[in-house]
């Protein structure tokens, strides 16, 4: 019998075997198998089972709508693989930013200004530091130069630095401000007696900062963190000593995170002694629950098979392209570490990036801090246990080698990875040219999926186990798994001798002309966002990217040309060479046909002023002095294109 002609119950019964792909897939076979991804208790039961833990199923629960939650994350993984985003935009200019939980933050002409960009917010908060400033910290009237630092950014909690530089350099003072801009709270302030490797994490309930001691004897440091009960307005008592030497360079050898109600802390690193040479590595993990008792409760994750990182003889690696990140599952809500590494593999003369995840569980716990006997037990484990784990093939996305990829890291200022649909994601300069000013910011990626069973056929014994724990092996026994699609670009190379408007206009967005080089960026599960220029002291400009079919700015205008963007089935753009829209910055020539009108080089536009009234209805009610509604900057800029159908 047809698969066509089986009843809903046991279509659902075979669904449930399938992962989300599979599931896309069918549903585009033919229109009778559209309600996998329309029907709404089709979709809550694979939201529910397949990504409970994803950020459109939270969403979802809330809306009572799966249907759409469904095709939402099926879009966004699908924008990922193809390395084809929905949107691109320039969203601001700016000296100070950062781009925290989907929010972006950024100063310019003392004014820092909010934006929820996951939340496609048309408008943003307005924070006037200077009153901001007068009204929480004490003896800032008077004439200083100063410095603010963008720290963190959760549940609408803004956590910066302010450093004071009198005149008189005994007297300089530093302090972490915290308040909540939207309803005009100002949380707390304290003046800090060190701000090294300064660094703040916190939900609604709990905030966390730390710091890294001075120096021992031997060059070594160790983290400090405090802790700050926001419900209560008050510092926990005590702080967290972290024991061990663990890496100090924040999303390279060490990260911290709260999730799910814990605070975790997570380094590839174990000892900054350069003298070993016979060494075998081990991730390290704490964490400890975000209670006024949390410090008393910390639980050390160390040296289990898990846990297992490299062993020296695998060969040397460059630690400058190492990032290090710590991500709940979406499917299983198990916690992941993702680390992305550069090596020269068992003697390999060409350098490869390899990302590797790893699963952390604290449910079988073999030490706690203050254990003593825990710590000997551990020490006669790390004795006995062998050099090498094997590495499961599901768990090892190889990447680039320079046989195929030879750029250099300030040409790749932004790495990422996404365990979930197996892809990574680079922004690389692409420009051949020598001048700093002539920048091709591209986005260049990788992704891989299982052989279907007709292409295991044709793959022979290519597609048997290999055995063995060598790195060839292990590459091998990947490649009879998965099949790897890299180099993929995005937009497309230009063509000098076709004259195409719209992709010049594209580029000119992802290289705002006259903002070039010294390009840095941050990204998480759903979009990215860079920024590049200000080399001597200037603006930079901000440009977004999003994956999130969700995500629309207003204002923004569909894009005039035609890409080949490779999208699921039915969910294919329509042709938009038929649909130039006359929106801002567009204007029809003689022939009927659209021109795109570039910005020059210095264009920036004034910032608007932090006095005026609220645009937006205060959440609170109260009417701080020192913050304000106003319309969004990028409403204003008006560069960019969404590419949803």
């Amino acid at each position: 019998m047809s698969l066509v002609q089986l009843p809903y119950e046991l279509v659902a019964f075979v669904v449930q075997d399938l992962d989300l792909d599979d599931v896309r897939s069918l549903s585009c076979t033919c229109k009778r198998f559209q309600f996998l991804v329309q029907e709404s208790e089709m979709a809550k039961r694979l939201l529910e089972t397949k990504a409970p833990h994803s950020a459109e199923t939270r969403d979802a629960r809330a809306s009572r709508n799966y249907a759409s939650g469904l095709r939402r994350l099926l879009k966004r993984r699908e924008a990922l693989s193809s390395v084809s985003p929905y949107l691109v935009a320039i969203v601001g200019f700016a000296r100070e930013w950062m781009y925290e939980n989907g929010v972006l933050c950024y100063c310019r002409d003392r004014e820092l200004r909010i934006l929820d960009l996951h939340r496609s917010a048309d408008s943003e908060i307005a924070v006037d530091l200077g009153t901001l400033l007068r009204e929480s910290i004490p003896n800032t009237s008077a004439p200083h130069k100063y410095k603010l630092t963008l720290l963190y950014y959760s549940h609408g909690i803004v956590s910066c630095l302010y450093s004071k530089f009198p005149r008189d350099r005994s007297c300089r003072k530093h302090f972490l401000l915290v308040f909540k801009a939207d309803d005009g709270q100002l949380i707390t302030v304290l003046e800090l007696s060190s701000i090294s490797k300064l660094f703040v994490r916190n939900n609604d309930l709990f905030l966390y900062y730390g710091t890294t001691s001075e120096p021992d004897e031997e060059g070594d440091e160790y983290w400090v963190i405090r802790g700050f009960n926001i419900a209560a307005r008050t510092w926990i008592e005590g702080n967290l000593d972290v024991p061990e030497v663990i890496g100090t360079d924040i999303g390279s050898t060490v990260c911290f995170e709260i999730i799910n109600g814990y605070f975790y802390g997570l380094s590839n690193l174990r000892s900054l002694a350069v003298e070993e040479v016979d060494w075998v590595s081990y991730y390290s993990c704490f964490r400890f629950p975000l209670t006024k008792d949390g410090f008393h409760s910390i639980q050390v994750l160390d040296r289990t098979p898990s846990l297992w990182r490299r062993d020296h003889t695998e060969g040397p690696l460059d630690d400058r392209w190492t990032f290090l990140r710590l991500l709940e599952d979406e499917a299983t809500g198990q916690l992941r570490i993702v680390e992305s590494r550069k090596e020269w593999l068992d003697g390999s003369i060409t350098a490869r990036r390899t990302y590797y995840t790893s699963v952390i569980g604290f449910d079988a716990l073999v030490a706690t801090g203050s254990d003593t006997s825990a710590a000997k037990s551990q020490q006669q484990q790390q004795q006995a246990t062998p050099r090498r784990w094997p590495r499961n093939p599901h768990m090892v996305h190889p990447g680039d080698d320079n046989s195929t990829l030879n750029v250099t890291l300030t040409k790749c200022p932004l790495r990422s990875y996404y365990p979930d649909c197996q892809t990574f994601l680079d922004l690389v300069d692409d420009s051949s040219s020598f001048d700093p000013q002539d920048q091709k910011l591209r986005i260049r990626g990788g992704t891989r999926r299982p052989w279907t069973p007709g292409e295991l056929a044709q793959l022979g014994d290519r597609a048997s186990t290999v055995g063995g724990q060598d790195h060839d092996a292990l590459l091998q026994q990947i490649g009879s798994i998965y099949r790897s699609d890299t180099g993929l670009f995005w937009p497309p190379d230009r063509d000098s001798s076709v004259e195409d408007p719209a992709l010049a206009d594209l580029y000119a967005i992802l290289n705002p002309p006259g903002y070039a080089g010294n390009t840095h960026g941050s990204w998480d599960e759903r979009s990215m966002v860079y920024a590049t220029g200000g080399l001597t002291g200037g603006l930079r400009a901000l440009v977004f990217v999003s994956w999130d079919p969700a995500i629309r700015l207003a204002g923004i205008a569909p894009f005039p040309g035609y890409l080949a963007i490779r999208r699921p089935g039915r969910w294919a753009p329509s042709d938009y060479t038929k649909r130039f829209a006359d929106a801002k910055g567009k204007t029809p020539d003689s022939a009927g046909r659209h021109s795109i009108l570039v910005p020059d080089a210095t264009y920036c536009p004034k910032a608007s002023p932090s006095s005026n009234t609220d645009t937006l209805a205060n959440v609170s009610g109260s009417r701080a002095s020192w913050r304000t509604f106003q319309p969004a900057q990028y409403r204003e800029i008006s560069r960019g294109y969404h590419f949803a159908s």
